[in-house]
């Protein structure tokens, strides 16, 4: 790699940056000044991203924290939205399919026999189907994204970070809450929770959602209406039971029925090759497409997770049992030709348990965490596929295959921290995984040749990690890790069922954070280098019956990247922050198996040079409980590639920019609040993903338009 020195240089000079900062990390008696205050920072906030309590502040790695009622308040409806204030983060969701990215490490492709490399969490529950856990935010206690390779803790498919994300706690005394929306293109919200105590020991809460929009891509063709559309229901049920003092039980129920139709937007985009471009008068624009087959894209699940936990003194120990089934069905139309050529249909369920038992201890000088994990995973998939690679004069291609995988995992980790000094500590730490997957298709082309066929992997690997934290103060740290993460290997499927190996990343970071002027300013910086072999990326191959993905392994890619946040409450009751990440993503030794080109030196996918975002706040106590809140932001990021490849030059989408705003009134009393809310303000038409299909067709989805919602809600 010709820019590795450089990186490298780099990256030393922000390390000695880093650690020659002693202004910002001078004792905290000299930088303030006066009678001692309370701390009340968002530093204060308290966190379990290394699975036990503690404050964002302490935490040794780069780690964004989203409180609920401050998702409530932007109004971002999923983890879609909140990527745009996660310099870094990038997630693609569309057709049935979600990408999830971080520091440019993710999945290329979302699909059967593939995994996530960013390990979704809900309530302490791990996530295979990451589309499930990026439906609606409600009722939200906090979402944490730790990014960097989690390899020790959370094992496996961590190798870009984690995201978890936690419900919100029952309350000790009764109460309700919700609220009531509407917005453009007929967007309508209902969103209720109540809280109901059994008695002093515990208590349950109780929360739903139901969401319902018109969609806002217009069909022209013959199966007419809106694309786009989605009528959600979600409901929860979080409960948590003291028996003892030290003896707890807590349970999560959560239910989730998204139903919806699907728009490729670039069907009908003047600017793309595709079956449409056969029919010039039919060519539109992204917002309106020519289908005439009925698309959907529905999903329906439900979630257990079951936790117990007991504290002997000196051991806590903890359980976690989680549950998942999940179903999709979808149907989509390829080419928006307004004639019939092309679509598929694929219903898929996967049914997921897991079990993880974990012990841990605080001593004088060194504090550690034990535990197991197991997991199971059974999934069963359908799909058929008409197709007509040439118009009008080729013949119709007919697919069918059912596929099913059962994958298991199994793991042992630990970690412990020593205190060298009152203010140096040295983590060190690792994590033994073993892992197995097998499958098998069925299916035919034509209905005439088969195309069955099985295949097996199996995958181990451990993963350690080191940390060295000082503490100038305590509201203060730079820290500086090694870590290594994994994604296991994986099966394709098509004309043949094939294997691909596992993906492990070493990953070097220096970090540093502080606050000053008495948590009035907040501030962080990191820069971090990545050592990423054999990782996984799609490929379309050209076979016999049409053109089938794959999943390849590369042989090698860097990544350099610094990431700074600054946050600061000013006078008059305004608050600014924002935040930058810089990224230099390299392939190395990878030559497309389409064209067997050379492509060392392209970037990988889903990964912008520059994402960067910025808000004002304004916060007013009015007297009474009555309160005025407004906020405005800016996100940007360069272009990304949605592929690896050079030959397909239209896999990519140029920089945007996002503008987004609220305001909300709380009425005196405290009891009840309107709110307005506008996301892309400035009406940005862009791209969350975009695929090769086939010979005539470029897949693409586009993010929403200009959205603007009002509400009323209560709070008892």
């Amino acid at each position: 790699m010709n820019r590795t020195i450089a990186n490298r240089c780099a990256g030393a000079n922000i390390a000695a940056l880093l650690l020659s900062s002693t202004a910002l990390f001078a004792p905290a008696s000299a930088l303030a000044q006066g009678e001692e205050t309370v701390a009340t920072g968002r530093d204060q906030i308290i966190v379990t991203a290394r699975k036990r309590e503690e404050r964002v502040l302490d935490v040794p790695a780069s780690l964004d924290v989203f409180q609920g009622a401050d998702i409530q308040k932007s109004g971002a409806r999923g983890l879609e939205d909140l990527q745009y204030n996660t310099p870094g983060l990038k997630i693609a969701v569309g057709g049935g399919s979600t990408r999830v990215s971080l520091r440019g490490v993710g999945n290329n492709l979302d699909g059967f026999g593939t995994g996530p490399s960013v390990a979704i969490h809900v309530d302490g529950v791990y996530v295979p189907q990451t589309r499930f856990a990026l439906a609606e935010l409600y009722d939200i206690g906090r979402v944490e994204v730790l990014k960097g390779p989690e390899g020790t803790l959370y094992g496996r498919n961590a190798t870009g970070g984690a995201i978890n994300i936690i419900s919100r706690e029952p309350g000790d005394v009764f109460g309700a809450e919700g609220y009531v929306g509407y917005g453009n293109f007929d967007l309508i919200t209902t969103s209720l929770a109540a809280d109901i105590p059994l008695n002093e020991r515990g208590g349950v809460r109780i929360s739903g959602l139901y969401a319902n929009d018109d969609g806002y891509t217009k069909n022209i063709g013959s199966a007419g209406g809106e694309i786009d559309d989605r009528d959600y229901f979600g409901m929860r049920l979080r409960g948590r039971y003291d028996f003892t003092e030290n003896f707890y039980g807590a349970l999560t129920v959560q239910y989730v029925k998204d139903k919806g139709t699907v728009s490729l937007g670039g069907s009908n985009n003047p600017d793309t090759f595709n079956y449409a471009s056969f029919f010039p008068e039919q060519r539109i624009n992204p917002r309106k497409v020519n289908f005439d087959t009925p698309t959907r894209s529905d999903q329906e699940a439900i979630l257990f997770s079951g936790e117990a936990g007991v504290d002997l003194g000196w051991v806590k120990l903890r359980s976690v049992t989680g549950y998942i089934d999940y179903q999709t069905d979808q149907q989509i139309e390829i080419d928006g030709a307004g004639i019939f050529i092309a679509y598929s249909q694929a219903d898929n369920r996967s049914k997921f348990f897991s079990e993880e038992l974990q012990a841990s201890g605080d001593m004088e000088g060194f504090s550690w965490t034990a535990g197991l994990y197991y997991s199971k995973e059974r999934l069963r998939a359908y799909g058929v596929e008409y197709d007509q690679d040439y118009p009008v004069v080729g013949p119709y291609i007919y697919v069918e295959q059912a596929g099913r995988t059962t994958s298991e995992s199994f793991a042992v980790y630990g970690e412990g921290t020593i205190d060298l000094t009152d203010r140096l500590s040295f983590l060190a730490g690792g994590r033994y995984t073993r892992d197995s997957i097998d499958g098998a298709q069925t299916g035919s082309v034509l209905g005439i040749f088969p195309i069955d066929g099985s295949n097996e992997i199996a995958n181990e690997a451990f993963t350690p990690k080191a940390l060295l934290q000082y503490r100038p103060n305590d509201d203060a740290q730079i820290y500086l890790s090694a870590t290594k993460g994994f994604k296991s290997g994986g099966i394709n499927f098509g004309p043949e069922v094939t294997t691909f190996k596992p993906e492990k990343i070493w990953a070097y970071e220096i970090g540093a954070k502080t606050t000053l002027a008495d948590d009035q300013i907040e501030l962080g910086l990191a820069a971090f280098y990545y050592d990423y072999t054999n990782l996984q990326l799609r490929s379309a191959i050209f076979t016999s019956t049409g053109v089938t993905v794959t999943v390849n392994n590369a042989g090698k890619a860097e990544v350099f990247g610094v990431e700074g946040s600054a946050f600061a409450r000013l006078p008059a009751g305004f608050s600014i922050n924002a935040s930058a990440a810089y990224l230099d993503t390299e392939l190395n030794n990878f030559f497309s198996p389409t064209t067997a080109e050379d492509l060392s030196g392209i970037r990988l996918p889903f990964s912008p040079k520059w994402s960067t975002t910025a808000a004002l706040q304004y916060d007013a106590d009015l007297g009474d409980d009555s309160a005025f809140n407004a906020r405005v932001e800016y996100t940007y990021q360069t272009g990304i590639l949605f592929s690896q490849f050079t030959d397909l030059t239209r896999e990519r989408q140029d920089a945007f920019g996002l503008l987004n705003a609220s305001i909300r009134y709380d009425l005196p009393g405290g009891r009840y609040y309107v709110t307005v809310i506008g996301r892309n303000l400035a009406d940005e038409t862009y791209l969350t993903q975009r695929f090769y299909y086939d010979l005539f067709s470029d897949i693409e989805f586009y993010g929403r338009p200009r959205t603007v919602e009002g509400r009323i809600g209560f709070k008892l």
